[in-house]
Order: structure tokens, then C-alpha cells, then sequence
């Protein structure tokens, strides 16, 4: 897979981000949060458990995670309280079958905990030759993200689709949140704006840390009032194939599919392609 990613670094010492978001105090209360919504949203007889008549709790009951993932309900009870207990990566791989937590919402969790290994920040790199040719002779709008979602490479199709891509170092992080161009081309942009921002968040909270990527995501927080509500959202996503609409001048509202591919030698590469579903060999009838 491939996909969007950051680079800013303005210096800062202190943010929104240092100071509120990453204490342990506050990630404690993430984890709360994020156990509940998953316990709560899974309903008893979706597991083949007997109903019965007065349920209080929306969803499962702690007992009933606990017995489900193998673990013992005091020590459930106190992790999802946010006591300070230690866990294994062993019991918090229970807790995730037991949840049914699909890989987004696994590597949250190990990160909440503090149990996700933390990878060093990758050096700087030189593309590859071969992968920037690739990405030159595309057709479609294509572009090569690192794992801060700064935009290393591009093609003539993807500058028609996002001007700012000119600009010095672009990032397509800044680009979703600080371009009024893109606000205006892409439709419902709060609600693409929050799918983006989860999955830096996603990247940040598993891919070691970076201290560029968390300044970027305290620029983002002091600036959107949205987004400080959104790093508390309990949902988990990661970087993945989706679908957006785009407004072109001349043609008018476009369906793109995203499709994210990774570089094998250079891991922390991503490289993102913008289908055009209604131009795609893929839909048209073969006969």
C-alpha cells in the first residue's frame, strides 16, 4: 500500500499537541474511551451469546469481553478504567479477538497502551530513479508520499488536480487543511478532512512518533477546532484505498478511486494513484 503523508517543522518547543494530547494522564483516557466504543458497539447476539431480557449495558458487558478474550475481568476492568497496570502484548492480543478489532483498531490499541515498538525515524532518502520515471509516465494524477505526508514526487496530472503541489516542499496535509483551493475542489470537505486526519493520527501514534509529523498535527489542532474534537474520536483508521470527489471547471464533480501502493526496499514510501472511475478501461463492458 501507498498513501499521503508530512514534513513541517517550525521550531516550536511546546504545542497543543505536546502539552494536552500525549501525556499519559490523557492517552489513559483515550484508552478508556476507545474500549468503551469498542465493547458498546458490538451487540451480544452478534457473538451467538444468549439475550436476556434487562441489559443496562449498550452492547457487551465487561464480563462477557472478558470471557470472550480469555483475560480476568478485574484486571479488564481496571485497564479499561485506565488504572496504571502493566499488560502484556499477549493480553492485548486477547483483548483484540475478543473485541473483534480489525488491524486499524489493533495497532491503536497497542499504541494507547504504550506496547506499540518504537521504530527510529527513517533518514532521508533519494528516490529511486525508477520509481519517479513510473510516476512521471502515469496517466492518471499520482504522487510519492513519505511517512510524514510530504509529496517527494509528481506528475502533471496530479499538479492539475491540486495546484499547491508547486509550492516549496509541498505536504498534502497542509495541503487538506490549510489550502483554500482544496477546500473548494473537494466535496464535503469536513468529512474528507476527518478521514485524513485519523489516518496521521494513525501513522503518528504507530509509526514511532515522529516529532515532525507531531508538530504538523499540533498546527493542525491550534488552527481546526474540528480537529482537536477529532483526536479524541474513538474510531481507528489507517492509510488504505478510498474514494473522493473532486470538482473540476470544465466537466464538473468527478469520482476518483485512490489506490495506495508501498515501495518494498523503501518502506516508509507510499505512492498514491487517482483513477478516474468514469475513465477507467476497468468499466467499460468487455465483450
Amino acid at each position: 500500500m501507498w498513501y499521503l503523508c508530512c514534513y513541517y517543522s517550525d521550531g516550536k518547543q511546546e504545542g497543543l499537541l505536546r502539552l494536552n494530547r500525549l501525556t499519559r494522564s490523557g492517552e489513559k483516557e483515550e484508552l478508556a474511551k476507545f474500549l468503551r466504543f469498542c465493547r458498546e458497539r458490538i451487540s451480544p447476539e452478534q457473538l451467538g451469546l444468549p439475550a436476556t431480557r434487562r441489559r443496562r449495558t449498550k452492547g457487551l458487558r465487561r464480563e462477557e469481553v472478558a470471557t470472550l478474550a480469555g483475560v480476568g475481568l478485574t484486571w479488564y476492568t481496571w485497564f479499561e478504567q485506565g488504572r496504571d497496570i502493566q499488560v502484556s502484548d499477549d493480553f492485548l492480543l486477547r483483548l483484540s479477538r475478543g473485541l473483534r478489532l480489525n488491524r486499524a483498531e489493533q495497532e491503536h490499541l497497542f499504541a494507547l497502551s504504550q506496547r506499540q515498538a518504537v521504530r527510529a525515524i527513517a533518514p532521508a532518502i533519494d528516490l529511486p530513479p525508477s520509481l519517479i520515471g513510473i510516476v512521471k509516465r502515469l496517466p492518471d494524477a499520482a504522487y510519492v508520499l513519505d511517512n510524514c505526508w510530504d509529496v517527494l514526487a509528481y506528475n502533471d496530472a496530479a499538479l492539475t488536480l491540486f495546484e499547491d503541489l508547486a509550492a516549496d516542499r509541498p505536504n498534502m496535509l497542509r495541503i487538506v487543511f490549510f489550502s483554500n483551493a482544496y477546500r473548494q475542489k473537494i466535496r464535503d470537505w469536513s468529512f474528507a478532512a476527518r478521514l485524513v486526519f485519523l489516518k496521521a493520527r494513525h501513522d503518528f501514534l504507530t509509526g514511532g512518533r515522529s516529532p515532525i509529523l507531531e508538530s504538523l498535527l499540533d498546527d493542525v489542532m491550534g488552527a481546526s477546532p474540528e480537529a482537536k474534537e477529532w483526536w479524541n474520536d474513538p474510531e481507528a483508521l489507517r492509510i488504505g484505498d478510498t474514494k473522493i470527489e473532486l470538482n473540476d471547471p470544465l466537466t464538473g464533480w468527478i469520482t476518483f478511486q485512490l489506490s495506495i501502493f508501498s515501495y518494498e526496499d523503501h518502506p516508509n514510501l507510499r505512492l498514491v494513484v487517482y483513477t478516474n472511475e468514469h475513465c477507467s478501461p476497468f468499466t467499460d463492458d468487455q465483450n
